[in-house]
């Protein structure tokens, strides 16, 4: 199966996930026979072992960090991807954004303690 460039975005891994999901369901519907080509194939299997958080948490929490933190998108996208759970893995991450330059290690712990707040609720 080949397919055309329409656009392009920058996504997580948890939407590649979902995407991935609806664009196996379209094949097994069209062909059922054909199934995922050898690319998709690798693809679907890593974002399955990779996705650390649900495409609504991961939207939610890209959106969080753009709008309240002023955080780039590329950046957001690596802290959703890469799941931080301490303060230095979240420094390392923001350590050339422009935004998360300013962020002490106090404020990187709230921002840790609110990215966990919005994935369980």
């Amino acid at each position: 199966m080949s397919g055309r460039k329409i656009g392009e975005k920058t996504v997580s891994i948890p939407e590649v996930k979902k995407i991935m999901e609806a664009v196996k369901e379209q094949i097994e519907e069209i062909d059922s026979e054909e199934g995922l080509s050898h690319f998709q194939e690798i693809t679907h299997a890593y974002v399955n072992k990779f996705a650390k958080m649900s495409e609504k948490d991961a939207i939610k929490i890209q959106k969080f960090l753009i709008d309240k933190y002023e955080i780039e998108e590329n950046y957001a996208i690596t802290i959703v991807n890469i799941d931080p759970h301490t303060v230095p893995e979240l420094r390392m991450i923001l350590e050339k954004s422009f935004a998360g330059k300013s962020l002490n290690d106090e404020q990187l712990q709230d921002l840790l303690a609110q990215i966990e707040e919005l994935k369980t609720s």
